[in-house]
């Protein structure tokens, strides 16, 4: 095209004396427009390496961008599986205590010795042989102004054991003589075992086979759920519910009938 180019501006150069024609002028430019807008040799091969170029450039980017979020989606997964393995299993909700009266340890007794407590009008100072190889325990009762002293003395009776030790007006207790009583609590008798039960056995329940708690905690109050079904029926025989407080020599009663027993 160069050469070609050479020729027709040769062609239409002015020579003195000559006329240049328009027609030849236009050729020379229409020759020299193509000759500027011709594709330099390997611009097109340039072009397409460019944009091959390009392409793998962006194909390395996507390459990227795609492992990178595969390692996030993995991160993620790994810490995931991660957590579910170190996860604790939820703990069980524990199951509520049956509170019945086998959880009271209730035994036959005989007091051995009493005495009116030196600081309360209504309360009595026992000493009741329980069976117990440390000898008799110490137990206060509220029935001075109920029993006399005298009906007191060597009587047998019922005593839970495992109460929690507290002190009345000053002195320790260490357990509880059971007794019936009325509802407005103007007649109480304490409850008597059968006769010739050894002492310190311990009184059933049919149909309650639960071991008895080491200690019964007031702040729990555990009698407090147990003493609406603590009653005599009409022979005056103690029970819990329909159960009732049986030694071998067979059950414990007090003269009060229909009766509360605490």
């Amino acid at each position: 095209p160069a050469k070609e180019l050479e020729a027709k501006m040769s062609a239409v150069s002015l020579e003195e004396g000559k006329t240049v024609e328009f027609s030849d002028l236009y050729a020379a430019f229409n020759a020299f427009s193509a000759a500027g807008s011709a594709p330099r040799p390997g611009a097109a091969a340039g072009g397409a390496g460019a944009k091959k170029g390009g392409d793998a450039q962006k194909g390395k980017g996507q390459q990227k961008q795609g492992g990178e979020q595969q390692k996030k989606q993995g991160g993620g997964e790994g810490k995931k599986a991660k957590k579910e393995k170190g996860q604790k299993p939820e703990k069980k909700a524990a199951a509520a205590a049956v509170v019945d009266v086998s959880i009271l340890d209730i035994r036959v007794g005989k007091i051995v010795k009493v005495e009116p407590h030196p600081e309360a009008d209504g309360l009595y100072l026992e000493q009741i042989d329980v069976g117990e190889e440390k000898g008799p325990r110490q137990v206060i009762s509220g029935l001075r102004k109920f029993v006399p002293i005298e009906d007191m003395q060597d009587r047998e009776v019922v005593v839970i054991l495992n109460l929690k030790p507290a002190k009345m007006r000053g002195i320790m207790s260490n357990g509880m003589v059971l007794c019936a009583s009325n509802a407005d609590h103007t007649q109480v008798d304490p409850l008597r075992p059968p006769a010739g039960v050894p002492l310190g056995e311990k009184l059933t329940f049919e149909g309650y086979t639960g071991e008895p708690i080491d200690v019964i905690n007031p702040k729990k109050k555990l009698l407090e759920k147990l003493f609406p079904d603590l009653k005599t029926d009409a022979d005056g025989v103690a029970k819990y519910k329909d159960a009732a407080f049986m030694t071998t020599k067979g059950v414990c009663a007090a003269s009060l009938k229909d009766a509360l027993v605490r």
